[in-house]
């Protein structure tokens, strides 16, 4: 049902609430999937891979940023893992019949870096999780000068 108002057409106040639900609905479920892809915490065969700070903020874009990262996991049964940068093969740590972990490392890139953790029996990854590279200013090309006045 339509109503006629001025210059406009106006729907009924049904198929408005209706609309606007909808709407709401929409916007919820993304909200939920960006949230969903933010998380930090990979959870697979009940281990849970943290990192500490997440992100790692630098002055200029670019540049090395430098941070103590704190990697912890933790299980609810004890398994044997084995700690590594995404696309190195060289181990930063391996832990045989543990539960729980916590290892601290020098961080120090311009890039996000991947950790993960893969079973020493086959290698095979098990959980991921990232440290974020950010910076306050964009690199630019322009020289600033100094002026007085």
């Amino acid at each position: 049902m339509y109503f006629n108002v001025g210059k406009g057409i106006a729907m009924s106040q049904v198929k408005v609430q209706f609309k606007v639900q909808l709407l709401l609905l929409c916007s919820l479920l993304l909200a939920v999937q960006v949230n969903a892809n933010e998380v930090k915490t990979v959870n697979s065969a009940e281990v849970t891979f943290t990192a500490l700070p997440e992100q790692c903020v630098t002055l200029r874009q670019g540049r090395d940023c430098f941070a103590t990262v704190e990697l912890q996991w933790q299980s609810s049964d004890k398994q044997s893992f084995c700690l590594y940068q995404e696309g190195k093969n060289k181990q930063l740590g391996c832990w045989q019949n543990n539960n729980k972990v916590q290892i601290k490392i020098e961080f120090e890139s311009n890039k996000s870096i991947n950790y993960q953790l893969r079973t020493v029996s086959d290698n095979k990854v098990i959980a991921e999780t990232k440290v974020e590279v950010s910076w306050q200013h964009k690199n630019t090309t322009r020289k600033r000068r100094w002026r007085l006045f």
